[in-house]
């Protein structure tokens, strides 16, 4: 098991967030945390990111507790891109990136830099001011960020067999095109295939989830509605009772169900 937490409850301002919320993520795993607005699922991902410091030792990642981690030791095992990313000053979209590669020599920075780029196609911007770029291109830019700080520790885990990383993603392509929505899930799912790393991304589209998931988790007002494989989840009962909206699902041999409203 890559990550997980037992029967949690977080409580923020005297406020019940998330009630008994079990979850575990094993490698090579792409799960997805569904739910409506307020569901609690961005504050499920900072607590297995380990954002809240008073929760911290109630998530075991990788057999021990998050609490028990140096910042430098984190940095190398788990990545996290939240919902926004400010960023004031005019950096070049290449040295954007390269802020996740800081320990790496120049000419392994640069390789990692390029590659990450390449993976989410922004290489023809790696000289462009990052605050010139659109919200999408933004956006693939900090997901090129995120990646290239693990990605080379999940290819030396494949190598060597050592403990694969952990991508946190939250609403990571709530700016992009549909083009670019597909690459970039297809990207995550294939680095989780190829290199055992678990992906954990928070979703509003249910069809990007439908279509690339193995694993939700459906939350309702801090607590769990369903969980378990994507298409048992994602059932015109669940879904409809959880976002009390009516939908269709249309069943497709050999495809994922796509999901319609009515």
């Amino acid at each position: 098991m890559v990550i997980s937490v037992e029967n949690f409850n977080l409580t923020l301002d005297g406020t019940a967030v998330l009630c008994e919320i079990t979850v575990e993520i094993k490698a090579g795993e792409l799960f997805v945390i569904l739910g409506p607005n307020g569901a609690g699922k961005s504050s499920l991902l900072k607590v297995l990111a380990g954002e809240f410091e008073a929760y911290k030792s109630a998530v075991e990642f990788h057999g021990r507790p998050l609490s028990s981690y140096s910042p430098r030791e984190l940095a190398q095992l788990r990545a996290v891109m939240p919902q926004a990313v400010h960023l004031d000053f005019p950096f070049l979209v290449e040295e954007v990136v390269s802020m996740a590669v800081l320990h790496a020599n120049k000419a392994e920075s640069q390789q990692r830099v390029a590659e990450a780029l390449a993976l989410f196609d922004v290489s023809h911007l790696a000289h462009r001011n990052y605050l010139t770029l659109s919200g999408g291109e933004q956006q693939r830019v900090q997901l090129a960020r995120v990646v290239a700080q693990i990605l080379h520790v999940a290819q030396q885990a494949k190598q060597s067999g050592g403990l694969p990383p952990l991508l946190l993603l939250d609403e990571c392509t709530s700016s992009l095109d549909l083009a670019h929505q597909q690459q970039v899930f297809q990207v995550l799912r294939r680095m989780a295939r190829d290199y055992g790393m678990s992906v954990i991304a928070v979703l509003h589209d249910l069809n990007l989830a439908s279509q690339y998931a193995d694993r939700a988790l459906l939350l309702s007002e801090g607590k769990t509605y369903q969980q378990g494989q994507v298409h048992q989840v994602l059932t015109q009962q669940t879904i409809e009772a959880v976002y009390q909206t009516p939908v269709d699902i249309i069943d497709r041999p050999g495809a994922w169900p796509i999901i319609v409203p009515r």
